[in-house]
């Protein structure tokens, strides 16, 4: 069956007593996720016993289970201290962070270097304006409320006005407009955001309440400022009705832009999902108020720069679908709708179709991850479902995805002989779980039967290896009669000599950072296994032990054989 003709199929039967729909899906790409020689490969364990790459050189520690964290980043992640970027100068942080890709093409990475950029908050320093741009280059909008209202209270320059823009874009609009701006700071750029924010700011505020006069007044200190925002001042002009004059989008859309084109009387145009900024497309996927299938694209899009997690998708996709119109036949438009009609599916066995659709076309789109994430609530239980018995190999992944190890497992005994090499990737993930030990230990026999590649093998005993698993002696041995891989992405030199040590001195906002430019463009999927183990190890040792298995679990999902539909 086509790809293509998955979710309208899967749409027929769930008509009959939910949404009408019938459409077909185009397979839509969304745009390539933005984004440092070579090391020398590691020696193989000695014959007759496991090994830690620790063993190396980075310390002896202990080989008691570390704390019960699940596999999965609930929540806020874990707790950080508010010294996350002791000893780092401001020259050294801009370096590290124009080396780390943002967006983070690793949904583990991107929470924690919004939580570690966004550590520390109150009060302020010459350092606060690089890590507002990176939240701000990374969509990460929370995070950059919790820093920006530390520095607007300190009386950073500029702060108030960038804090009153990120304030908009979580959607707290009353609150942005209530706050005194003062002046721009003196330096700042004329198409500075400090400056374009200070002036702004108060102009869409007063718009937005009917009072034009205010607007215009605000908007014309702008331009006598010398303030560039031709998208502003010509939305103004056509809702004041001084001119209809049009002018093209820009390359890029950012929150005012877009928050100025809502108070045209035409509205904002249909592409403005693939123009915004990373922080724009955090602002649309939860804004009630935008067109349905915009709020859509934007969503996804947000999706798949790990942007917005699984949680805050299923939002937009309930919200939006009953707002669709029938002549909505986009790719996210079935999605959503598919989605919104699951809990309406009139038995297990098209429910359990219809998720294993979804999944297989948020493969195609890129959000594969949080898609699982925001289908777990819908799978749970299946499993105990007769109807559902087919479903077991789409209902491992999306409990997988979720970081759901106990339904996971579930999943497995439902499946049978078809999903035992499953067994490792969900023991991998949390390796001292109560069912790890045993699969791991049987993971020869398991890999044979399933037919794990040894590149496959490779990855998993690395990953083992750097959570500081004792790997048992016949996974090495598997390993060891086949070549290490050396595909993958490798940083410049010097840069995981860095992170190790990093690591070793506890730096954890450093280490953070580093990490990411370890792993490259590709996040955990694409990287060398050396980095890829050198990461787990150094994100562990700081104590990110949640953070590290996740990472691990990214890297080996990506290239797990068998995998359904998608």
């Amino acid at each position: 069956m086509f790809r293509a003709q998955l979710l309208a199929l899967m749409l027929v039967p769930l008509a009959l007593s939910a949404v009408p729909a019938r459409a077909q899906i185009e397979r839509r790409e969304l745009a390539p996720l933005p984004g440092v020689g070579a090391a020398e490969p590691e020696p193989a364990a000695p014959a007759g016993r496991s090994r830690s790459r620790l063993e190396n050189g980075a310390g002896a520690p202990d080989r008691a289970p570390p704390p019960a964290f699940g596999p999965a980043i609930v929540g806020e992640g874990s707790p950080l201290p508010g010294d996350v970027w002791r000893g780092l100068d401001p020259d050294a942080m801009q370096k590290l962070l124009a080396a780390a890709p943002l967006p983070s093409p690793s949904p583990t990475l991107a929470m924690l270097i919004g939580n570690a950029l966004a550590a520390g908050a109150e009060g302020g320093g010459p350092e606060i304006a690089l890590r507002v741009e990176a939240l701000e280059r990374a969509g990460r909008v929370e995070d950059a409320v919790k820093l920006l209202g530390g520095a607007a209270e300190a009386q950073e320059p500029g702060a108030s006005g960038r804090y009153a823009v990120a304030l908009i874009a979580a959607g707290r609009e009353d609150e942005a407009c209530g706050l005194a701006l003062g002046r721009a700071p003196e330096a700042a750029r004329a198409n500075g955001e400090a400056k374009r924010a200070t002036f702004l700011v108060p102009a869409y505020c007063a718009a937005s309440k009917g009072d034009k006069q205010g607007a215009a007044l605000a908007l014309q200190l702008a331009r006598d400022s010398g303030v560039d925002a031709p998208l502003a001042f010509a939305a103004m002009d056509r809702l004041t009705k001084a001119s209809s004059r049009g002018v093209p989008l820009p390359r890029n859309l950012d929150v005012l832009d877009y928050v100025f084109l809502k108070l045209d009387p035409k509205g904002p145009p249909g592409d403005v999902a693939a123009k915004a900024t990373p922080t724009l497309l955090f602002l649309l996927a939860h804004d009630a108020g935008a067109p349905a299938e915009l709020r859509l694209a934007a969503a996804e899009r947000a999706a798949a720069l790990n942007v917005i997690d699984g949680g805050a998708l299923a939002g937009a996709y309930r919200e939006a679908a009953p707002k669709l119109g029938k002549q909505a036949q986009s790719a996210p438009a079935l999605r959503a709708r598919l989605f919104a009609a699951l809990e309406a599916a009139p038995t297990a066995k098209i429910r359990a179709e219809s998720i294993d659709a979804l999944l297989a076309s948020g493969r195609d789109a890129g959000i594969e991850i949080p898609l699982g994430q925001a289908l777990a609530q819908a799978s749970a239980g299946l499993a105990l479902d007769p109807q559902a018995a087919g479903f077991a190999l789409t209902g491992v992944r999306v409990a997988a995805l979720a970081g759901d190890d106990q339904s996971a497992w579930a999943w497995v005994d439902a499946g049978g002989g078809p999903l035992q090499s499953w067994q490792l990737l969900i023991a991998a993930s949390d390796p001292f779980g109560p069912r790890a030990e045993e699969a791991l230990a049987m993971g020869v026999d398991i890999a044979a039967k399933g037919g794990l590649p040894p590149p496959l093998l490779h990855r998993l005993v690395t990953v083992l290896d750097a959570l500081d698993y004792d790997v048992p002696i016949p996974l090495w041995d598997a390993v060891s009669k086949t070549p290490q891989p050396s595909e993958g992405y490798l940083p410049a030199t010097g840069v995981l000599s860095a992170l190790k040590e990093a690591a070793n001195a506890g730096d954890i906002g450093r280490t953070v950072l580093l990490a990411a430019s370890a792993l490259g463009p590709k996040g955990p999927a694409g990287a060398n296994l050396i980095a890829l183990g050198d990461v787990v190890r150094a994100l562990k040792r700081v104590g990110l032990d949640a953070e590290a298995r996740r990472i691990g679990f990214e890297a080996l999902y990506a290239i797990w054989p068998a995998r359904g539909k998608a």
